[in-house]
């Protein structure tokens, strides 16, 4: 029987999403991350394969079952020798039996979400997960990308960044190099780590570590509630860097004096009274045309959205 398939492959997790011809989701799943950059191209497939074979099962008829059409938007996916990378990941040995290689979109994560997010001609996705992303297309159809290249050259305004200067700032602390902070206390709660040397080799002991350092943005955010200085000095800076990404993004395509959609995306923007508050009220000063869309919960529809449309 054939399907459509929607899958948004992240730097922490990997939502998919099965539906219908028509567009009718029937099933779905969350597995691990599919982003090579965040976990290695081997558990990349591991992590991709388990969650469609997994939604698969929770079919009412799992057997011979086949993709019509398809889209997969991964994080960190910025040029053709990520693209060559992840069309591996994607036509892996048990999974390409199930898809058809001229309907099979693989694309960047901003591409799936915008989709979803928001169907004004003149729009602008940010994302703000473990990794960050700004992109925006206008009327004429002119495409602007800012940032999300990554970890070690351009991954401001996200969950990594927010989980590294809050590492820093407890080893600061700790040294006494830098003022005390709760996050020496709340971090090492969050993962029952009896002390900061065992922080340290938490640290360390994977090789890609940005999806684990990421998942500490959580508790800076709680810790910043809780009135933590360092804590709200780091969301200030990582909202200021989301805030230069729109705004470049933004001129580049012309919104100054025009009315655009901004579609918010990832797990950051639940802070929402040190970070998205901040950077909407700013924005909102420099664009006053702007339209702030819902924070999206599963940018997989649109990945199935586009893999209708590509039918």
């Amino acid at each position: 029987m054939n399907y459509i398939l929607g899958v948004d492959g992240g730097g922490i997790k990997t939502t998919v999403q099965i539906a219908t011809i028509s567009g009718e989701k029937v099933s779905g799943m969350v597995s691990g991350s599919s982003s090579y950059k965040s976990v290695g191209i081997k558990e990349a497939i591991e992590n991709l394969n388990t969650g469609i074979f997994s939604a698969i099962k929770n079919l009412k008829s799992p057997k011979d079952i086949f993709f019509a059409s398809s889209c997969f938007g991964f994080a960190g996916n910025n040029n053709e020798g990520d693209i060559e990378i992840y069309k591996r990941i994607v036509f892996n040995n048990r999974l390409s039996s199930y898809l058809d290689p001229k309907k099979t979109i693989i694309c960047n994560d901003t591409r799936i979400g915008l989709e979803l997010g928001s169907e004004n001609k003149n729009k602008i996705i940010i994302i703000a997960g473990t990794g960050s992303n700004c992109f925006g297309v206008n009327q004429k159809g002119e495409k602007v990308k800012a940032n999300g290249w990554d970890y070690i050259l351009a991954d401001e305004g996200s969950g990594y960044q927010v989980g590294l200067k809050a590492l820093k700032a407890v080893m600061r602390a700790y040294d006494g190099r830098g003022k005390k902070t709760l996050l020496s206390k709340t971090i090492l709660k969050e993962k029952n780590l009896k002390n900061i040397i065992e922080l340290t080799k938490w640290t360390y002991e994977d090789a890609f570590p940005k999806g684990r350092i990421g998942s500490l943005a959580k508790t800076v955010c709680e810790t910043a509630e809780m009135g933590d200085k360092a804590s709200i000095q780091i969301f200030k800076e990582e909202s200021e860097e989301v805030i230069i990404s729109i705004n470049t993004v933004a001129q580049k395509l012309g919104f100054k004096n025009k009315n655009f959609d901004l579609v918010f995306v990832g797990g950051l923007f639940k802070c929402e009274k040190y970070f998205k508050n901040i950077i909407s009220s700013k924005l909102k000063k420099i664009f006053p045309g702007i339209n702030f869309m819902p924070l999206l919960a599963n940018p997989a529809a649109g990945a199935v959205a586009l893999a209708i449309k590509n039918m």
